[in-house]
Parts: structure tokens; sequence; C-alpha cells
């Protein structure tokens, strides 16, 4: 019976589910620890063009995408701020076939991918150019980290959609990121894939919300997008969570608009 099945099939029958999910547990807090101990990563990659050309590859279903698509309507209008390679585009579109999908990046690259798959696409900064029209909703995932003037790109997000901004940053509040910072004395590592250069802006929960209302916006929601297992982070996001997912909606209590 052996001889007909690979090595790998046969442990599989043999170790019990339970203890095989022990040993990927412990070896994603291996992976996390090793993650947050080591030096501040000095990979360069020059601007964003060569970014993605570096990055590449196929990214694995995000928790981000699913809430966001669990959040907008099958039929409503979406801009993609940052879309990246346009996965999320891809994945929401299973979901949500009837969703209008459209798309910036300040990435020609970017833009050019995305263009391959369909997606009407504009390359735009978001620090600086204002965005055309309105939609229901607009996601800026991983983005705003990277801008240095993320007050300006929040007030273009701001006047660009009707029902809700979904914005997602790392959390530099994460329980391994104090961790860091307090017993190893480095400054938090945040999700970074290749330099440090790569995020200039960082926020704690307590900051982001005080952030966005100076701006007449409002979280009506936060989730995590992961954290360590056998942690309550969907529960207490702002502690446990590595990376965080606000929902945001105009605050009709504001002053002028910023």
């Amino acid at each position: 019976m052996v001889g007909t099945m690979s090595l790998k099939s046969f442990l599989k029958r043999c170790i019990p589910w339970r203890l095989r999910e022990q040993r990927y547990v412990v070896r994603r807090l291996f992976q996390e620890v090793r993650y947050h101990i080591r030096p501040a990563p000095l990979n360069d990659f020059g601007d964003y063009d060569g970014y993605w050309e570096k990055r590449g590859g196929k990214i694995d279903i995000q928790h981000r995408w699913e809430i966001a698509a669990n959040l907008i309507e099958d039929g409503s209008t979406l801009l993609d701020v940052g879309a990246g390679t346009g996965q999320f585009i891809d994945y929401l579109r299973s979901r949500k076939p009837g969703v209008r999908c459209s798309a910036s990046d300040m990435s020609a690259r970017s833009v050019a991918m995305l263009r391959e798959r369909g997606v009407d696409a504009v390359q735009a900064d978001i620090s600086r150019d204002a965005i055309s029209g309105q939609f229901d909703y607009v996601t800026c995932f991983e983005v705003i980290e990277h801008v240095a003037d993320a007050e300006t790109a929040l007030r273009h997000l701001k006047h660009a959609f009707r029902k809700a901004l979904l914005v997602s940053v790392p959390n530099v509040g994460f329980i391994m990121s104090r961790f860091r910072l307090a017993v190893l004395g480095r400054f938090p590592l945040t999700t970074i894939q290749f330099h440090v250069k790569e995020h200039v802006r960082h926020w704690t929960p307590k900051d982001f919300r005080q952030w966005a209302s100076v701006y007449g916006l409002r979280v009506v929601r936060m989730d995590g997008q992961y954290g360590l297992p056998y942690t309550p982070w969907k529960k207490w996001p702002s502690l446990f969570a590595g990376a965080l997912v606000y929902v945001l909606e105009r605050d009709e209590h504001h002053g002028p608009s910023k």
C-alpha cells in the first residue's frame, strides 16, 4: 500500500490532523518572531515600477479583500486606489460580478497590468492628483503608509466616495511591534517587502481615528487582517493584528471640509 502512494501522502495519513495543525502554528509563530527580531531590510528596488517588477507573482487571497467583498453590494461602482496588479479586483469580480470597477496607480507598470486584465485604469499619484468623479466605494489598500503627504491623499479619497471608504494600513500598535521597540530597541517592522523606506507613515488605531476625524471622516468599523496564531486578533485587533482595515464614512457633524 505504501509503495503506491508518495511519502508525503503516507505521512499525511499517519500524522493526525491536529498534530499537523499544531506544527503549522509553531512554524507560523517561528516565522513571525524571526521577522520581528531581524534587522530592518535594505534591499533596494528603485521606483515603484521596479517594486512591482521585483515583487511579481500571485498574491494569496487577503482577508481585507473578503471584508471588502462582503461590504460592497453587487451593482455598485468602485475605485481601487493603488490597485497594484489588480488581484483584488479579480477577486471582487468573482464574488460580485456586477460591481463596476475602476482603478488607479502611480506605477506605469501597474497600470499596464491592470489594463491587460480589462480594468479601466489611470496612472495617478494620490498625494498630488485629485480623483475625477465619485464612486459608491473607494478602496485604498496598503497605500497611504507609502505616502509622505498622506493628508492630501486622504482629502482626495474623501471627496471620491459616496457610501464608504475602505483603507488598510499596518498596525504599529501590534504586540510584536511593541516587543521589537520595547525589548530589542528597534523601530517596528510593518509588513515591509524589500526595504524599510517603503513605509514612511505609521499609525496605531487611536492615532488613525484621531487623524481621520481631523479631516471629517469617522471610523465606523475596524477589522484585523491577520494576527498571531492562537491570539484573539479578530476580537482585539488593535493589539493582536499586524494590519488593520478601516471602514470610514463622512462625519456630518464635522466642521468645514478640509
